[in-house]
């Protein structure tokens, strides 16, 4: 039977221990991963009825998936060493995703051009002056306070016709 390991979840080896002419109570356990090019030690507990814990971590920074190698345990009872179990064990990812890429397209970059005719660019403010209720006879009648609207409209929007010109269109088209 081959160890199962993981890189991104840990596990949790038990085992049972049972030793004579030493207490259990001074007893230590732990296991020692080795793999081709390094080692790693995973401290353990053993509870009053000889049950080992270890707690085994996440090797995702510590080996690969498909990596194989030997886990060995050791038992420290008072000044006595022993190994007494080792089992081959594998490395896995429990959780996996892959991409296949079905086709690839070059995308070319869309150039729009849009033609601006220059007796529609004031269409905007011309129809602002129509949702306002502005009549061409409104504009003849108060021809000053109007003329000074469309001025402060016609510097601010730095128009390069002159303004007389600009004037006399939005007159026309009112």
């Amino acid at each position: 039977m081959s160890l199962k390991l993981y890189t991104d979840k840990t596990e949790l080896f038990e085992c049972n221990v049972a030793l004579e002419g030493a207490a259990i109570s001074d007893s230590k356990l732990r296991a020692v991963l080795k793999f081709d090019d390094k080692n790693l030690m995973v401290e353990g507990t053993i509870d009053s009825n000889g049950k080992g814990n270890i707690l085994l971590p996440k090797l995702k920074n510590i080996s690969k998936d498909g990596e194989a190698g030997l886990m060995q345990l050791e038992v420290i009872a008072e000044d006595a060493y022993f190994q007494p179990y080792e089992e081959a064990f594998s490395v896995l990812t429990s959780k996996k995703a892959k991409v296949e890429s079905v086709s690839t397209k070059s995308v070319k970059p869309k150039i729009m051009i849009e033609k601006i005719d220059k007796s529609d660019k004031h269409s905007d403010f011309i129809n602002l002056l129509k949702e306002m209720g502005v009549t061409r006879k409104q504009m003849i009648n108060n021809k000053k306070s109007f003329r000074s609207i469309l001025y402060t409209y016609y510097r601010e929007a730095n128009l390069n016709e002159k303004f007389d010109s600009f004037y006399n269109m939005v007159i026309g088209r009112i």
